[in-house]
């Protein structure tokens, strides 16, 4: 059984690679910024005696969290897109 599709030229998958890389350096330096500040939030709550389990901690989990779906969607579209 042959496929009825063909694959995209390089004209067109080049620039959607490129940008695909834009994005994500893009989202995972919001992600990093976002860790960067929750760490300075959860620092300020340890230094003023308040309770470390708090919105710093789930800051972190959540940037985090962002940066592995940040960094697998391009293999996931990859896979998607991808001819068997």
């Amino acid at each position: 059984m042959s496929t009825a599709y063909k694959q995209l030229p390089a004209s067109v998958t080049g620039p959607l690679d490129q940008l695909w890389g834009w994005g994500a350096w893009f989202a995972l330096t919001i992600c990093l910024a976002w860790l960067i500040a929750a760490a300075g939030r959860l620092w300020l709550a340890h230094r003023h005696g308040e309770p470390i389990w708090s919105e710093g901690t789930h800051s972190i989990v959540m940037s985090l969290l962002g940066a592995i779906l940040a960094s697998s969607a391009a293999a996931v579209a990859t896979a998607v897109l991808s001819p068997f």
